[in-house]
């Protein structure tokens, strides 16, 4: 997941409200005698049950259970996973691990700093081959807008667990992978109140291992073995940047070991996560089923060490996004240095439009599914002035404009690079493609970088480039950040940090390292999704649910077998962009996403994007994740200036006479932006934290790469993902950070005359089709690390 512990893990989804009916139901436990109130979950999987005392204080009794030797369980006391507190619990053969954490993002929680503690009850405690439990007291653990309280009999809590094994199960703080299950239930807090919760709390003893001690440094680091292949240019990470430079770079002659930390994803590409309707496509190929990816058994999509949500998988970022494909305004090119300007990308652009398709109305039929929502809410934003432009054809229109959502699927199925440029790669004899393969660092001896370490199935080793050969970072604007501060290459407090934690990395002498600005101006598009009311008739008028889409009738699975049909379309029905420029005279981009799952309500996804002024900074723990030093949300008042400014006018908008929309959320009938614009969390739209830039980090400015995307400092080590982007662009990500590829592998090409073969970038390969009724033909499987070896 996002990286994910527990409801970190749950990550993914933010988890949202359930009834308050309780859900719970007396059980007393036969080791203990304590008489718990317990959710039963996953077919006994999973079990949670609380005790408290007659008189509602700040402690609790918990015990916690799960399933065989390996994997998480985990419990939101506040029901939402973001910003309550958070117990996980792992095996540690016959041990168990709990902890404690808090998460403000949708990534592994880190631990809760506060002063909650957790003893355990000893016969209630213990692992052993059919499974785990942990059975404690929480003493300080009711806490204000962290957890439940005794104002509501029945609060909503939230379970979490996953099959896979945790990074580091001795750990209390060791990363968490994505949640395999998860839920909200009610707790019957009132019937777990007990006369006897004294005699049970006293048979709680000190845990000598919580809270958690401070990490002990890297200690001994063992040599990593070094491979005898080399390549001319070895590609850290297989997103939207990477495959595209992998493959364009490839074309060149070149030899090129293109690297993917996680699994394959489509069908087409090795992904195993196939539908129980149709056995040739995965989850992932799935355009209608992108929310169900962080909830289907085996998914495993999502980093369990980036500060937010962030894409572990072949495609990235791609392959598990809304497929929406916001071709870049010229302006966006605008915060880029001279020389990446529109008119020196305009190229790259053509060639990435040619080879990869997007639609306004993906069924292959030219028909669109689930067209209600479109017809309300275009209609409702036209009769204020608004203006229905083609997206694709008019990307530089961007005042009060909407339309049908741009889409990157292709025959029905998603797009994106792993379906238009890895098919091409995969047809050279120079490329290489392998999986589950994660780079830990770029090897370097002062300036010159000749190789990169990986860790394979938990082993270390080396793999080299040529003499005169290239290392590309393209593992994301949150992990390119963490394999360089992990090659020695950053603000000098996070490589300490790198040089004293418990990952075992080993880096150059302090006397080379490189003081740039690595993480420093991170930002990213602020999100709210909120819920209005359709009134009026149209609001009885029928919407697919998100029921139907996953069990979806006979007649969806016939139709998408042609390509066709809602399952072939994603969720987003419409697209809505608009400016605003607040009293700092800095204008401001707003985009709003159009969704619904339920007859009579729909969701605005509101981004705040271009023009945006609030930076972050992202650093690394001891851990190895990365994690925000400072959040890159809404930290200057124009921001929230300009955005407030827009909701006012949403609801402006819904008290008009007959408007085809309502708020009836918090503040109702009176109610502000503020009061609609509760809950912000990121937009993963993250980009510049190593942006590109003649002013040399090194020397007190800004970049960290310069124009032909080389790291400062380095003589052959560069960037192509969303990390380089200077400044937000107006929409999504997805589109800018493919084409600054494209033109990445252009002048990373060029950059030399060290090049093996031809070094023009061609523009006429088409990737081939897939149907989603007929088995393409699928890379070839080694154990443990899948391979796609075209040196054969």
């Amino acid at each position: 997941m996002a990286g994910s512990v527990f409801i970190s893990a749950i990550g993914v989804l933010a988890l949202a409200g359930a009834g308050a009916m309780a859900q719970t139901a007396e059980y007393t436990d036969p080791n203990t005698g304590i008489t718990f109130q317990q959710i039963v979950k996953n077919e006994d999987a999973y079990t949670f049950g609380i005790a408290l005392p007659e008189t509602f204080g700040t402690d609790f009794i918990g015990q916690i259970t799960g399933t065989g030797t390996e994997g998480w369980v985990g419990v939101s006391f506040g029901g939402q996973m973001r910003n309550n507190l958070l117990l996980a619990v792992y095996p540690n053969g016959e041990d168990v691990t709990a902890s404690l954490r808090q998460a403000t993002e949708y990534a592994s929680p880190p631990l809760f700093e506060g002063d909650a503690v957790l003893k355990p009850i000893p016969e209630g405690t213990f692992a052993d081959s059919m499974g785990f439990s942990y059975t404690f007291l929480c003493q300080n653990c009711v806490i204000e807008d962290l957890t439940f309280d005794g104002s509501d009999p029945v609060p909503v809590l939230a379970w979490a667990m996953s099959t896979n094994p945790v990074d580091d199960p001795t750990s209390p703080s060791s990363l968490l992978n994505y949640h395999d299950f998860f839920g909200m239930f009610g707790a019957d807090i009132e019937a777990a109140s007990s006369a006897n919760f004294a005699e049970w709390a006293a048979m709680a003893v000190d845990d000598p291992d919580f809270p958690p001690t401070p990490p002990g440094g890297n200690g001994t680091i063992p040599d990593a073995p070094v491979r005898n292949v080399t390549y001319d240019y070895i590609v850290a990470g297989a997103g939207a940047g990477g495959i595209v430079a992998a493959e364009r770079i490839a074309e060149s002659g070149a030899s090129v070991l293109l690297l993917e930390r996680g699994m394959a994803s489509l069908y087409a590409s090795g992904g195993e996560v196939t539908m129980p309707w149709n056995d040739t496509v995965t989850i992932f190929d799935v355009p209608a089923l992108r929310s169900f990816i962080s909830e289907t058994p085996g998914a495993n999509a999502f980093c369990a060490d980036t500060a937010a949500q962030a894409g572990c998988i072949l495609g990235g970022g791609t392959a598990v996004n809304g497929m929406i494909f916001i071709r870049p305004a010229q302006r966006d090119f605008d915060d880029f240095p001279e020389g990446w300007r529109w008119d020196d990308v305009s190229d790259a652009a053509e060639r990435l439009y040619e080879r990869n398709p997007v639609t306004l109305y993906p069924s292959a039929d030219g028909e669109y599914y689930d067209g209600t929502l479109f017809d309300i809410a275009s209609a409702s934003f036209e009769s204020n002035g608004w203006t229905n432009i083609d997206a694709i054809e008019h990307p530089d229109e961007k005042h009060m404009m909407f339309s049908r959502a741009p889409c990157g699927i292709v025959n029905g199925l998603r797009g994106g690079p792993v379906r238009t440029y890895l098919p091409l790669a995969q047809a050279l004899p120079n490329f290489k493609l392998e999986l589950n393969t994660k780079v830990i660092r770029a090897v370097r001896t002062n300036s010159t970088i000749t190789g990169v370490e990986v860790e394979v199935n938990g082993a270390r080793e080396t793999i080299n480039v040529n003499p005169g050969g290239k290392v590309i970072l393209a593992a994301g604007a949150m992990s390119t950040p963490r394999i360089l501060f992990n090659s020695g290459i950053g603000p000098t407090e996070q490589i300490e940090i790198v040089s004293s934690g418990n990952t075992l990395v080993r880096l150059p002498e302090e006397s080379a390292w490189i003081d740039l600005p690595v993480g420093k101006r991170i930002q990213d598009h602020p999100l709210w999704s909120t819920t209005w009311n359709i009134t009026g008739e149209a609001a009885q008028l029928p919407i697919v649910s998100e029921e139907t889409l996953n069990s979806p009738p006979a007649e969806m699975v016939e139709q998408f077998a042609h390509a066709t049909g809602i399952l072939a379309q994603n969720d987003v029905r419409m697209e809505l962009f608009t400016d605003i420029t607040p009293s700092d005279g800095i204008t401001r981009y707003v985009q709003i996403e159009f969704r619904s799952f339920t007859t009579g309500q729909f969701n605005m996804v509101i981004f705040l994007t271009k023009g945006a002024t609030s930076t972050g900074e992202l650093g690394i723990d001891a851990e190895g994740a990365t994690q925000f030093v400072k959040n890159p949300l809404m930290n200057t008042d124009g921001d929230w200036e300009a955005i407030n400014t827009f909701v006012e006018t949403l609801l402006e908008y819904s008290r008009k006479p007959g408007a085809a929309f309502t708020w009836t959320g918090a503040g109702g009938a009176n109610a502000t932006a503020s009061d609609v614009l509760r809950g912000m969390r990121s937009g993963i739209h993250f980009v510049a934290s190593a942006p590109i830039g003649t002013d040399d980090g090194r020397e007190g400015g800004n970049a960290v790469v310069d124009l032909d995307t080389r790291v400062y400092g380095t003589d052959n080590l560069f960037v192509v993902d969303a990390s380089i982007n200077p400044r937000l662009p107006t929409g999504n990500t997805m589109a800018i950070t493919m084409l600054v590829a494209e033109k990445a592998a252009e002048k990373i090409l060029a950059f030399d005359s060290a090049k093996v073969g031809q070094t023009k970038v061609k523009k006429s390969h088409r990737a081939p089709r897939d149907v989603p009724g007929r088995k393409p033909p699928r890379p070839a499987f080694l154990q443990g690390r899948v391979v796609v070896d075209s040196h054969q």
